[in-house]
């Protein structure tokens, strides 16, 4: 049986595990291991256009760092995809106050 292998990310230096079902799905598609950890290879496959400039960032609640097309310098905050789902934000911080005697549109 194939034990989990650790390895080094070619681009950013950090590392990853390959898991032994990941080892049988590349063996039924004839590829080899990955050398690129998860997130490096995201970011490889949201470039193929390359519609965008992508930026490492921490997420603004959480911390955890993240791909994201925003820079670390803009001020609005950004959530990871994890948190933009989750319930620990508060959806009323961004509410705003409404006339029900005007029209909407």
């Amino acid at each position: 049986m194939i034990r989990p292998e650790t390895k080094t990310c070619q681009n950013c230096k950090s590392g990853f595990t390959i898991e032994p079902e990941d080892f049988a799905f590349y063996e039924k598609i004839h590829v080899p291991p990955p050398t690129f950890c998860p997130d490096c290879r995201l970011q490889l496959r949201l470039l193929f256009r390359n519609e965008r400039t992508f930026y490492k960032r921490k997420c603004d609640l959480c911390g955890k760092n993240m791909i994201s097309s925003y820079a670390p310098e803009y001020t609005y905050p950004v959530y990871c995809q994890k948190c933009w789902w989750s319930d620990k934000w508060d959806p009323y911080q961004y509410g705003r106050e409404y006339d029900f005697s005007k029209p909407f549109f």
